[in-house]
């Protein structure tokens, strides 16, 4: 499994690999500070899973516009939005993009392996 986690915050990118590899040991993580980082590493590498924040501070990419191409890169890409921002704050806007799931900050690992055990698209 091929997962991509992108956030301005280098202390909840360790949070996020460091939780995954403890839910999915498997896993290749790539833990990605912008939106280019990310789209290069789903070209070169595959993604089966994205977490990314919404709002990827200090970026003019949104997680909204990083999630829509990453899934023109895998259509079955798994999305999952971890934000600090209020569900209902860009609800109609993520639900457009067919997520997966969506977590808020702070998380847990409890949280987190609840969205990797209901992923939208199998993982083969």
């Amino acid at each position: 499994m091929n997962v991509i986690c992108v956030d301005d915050s280098r202390l909840t990118l360790f949070s996020l690999r460091r939780k995954i590899g403890c839910i999915v040991p498997e896993a290749r993580v790539a833990a990605c500070h912008n939106a280019k980082q990310a789209v290069d590493s789903a070209r070169k590498n595959g993604c089966d899973v994205l977490l990314t924040e919404l709002d990827i501070g200090g970026s003019e990419t949104g997680g909204l516009d990083l999630a829509r191409w990453i899934r023109e890169i895998n259509p079955n890409v798994n999305i999952i939005f971890v934000t600090v921002a209020p569900e209902w704050e860009h609800a109609k806007d993520v639900l457009q993009v067919r997520p997966s799931g969506y977590v808020r900050k702070p998380f847990n690992q409890e949280e987190l392996a609840e969205e990797f055990a209901n992923l939208r698209y199998a993982v083969p």
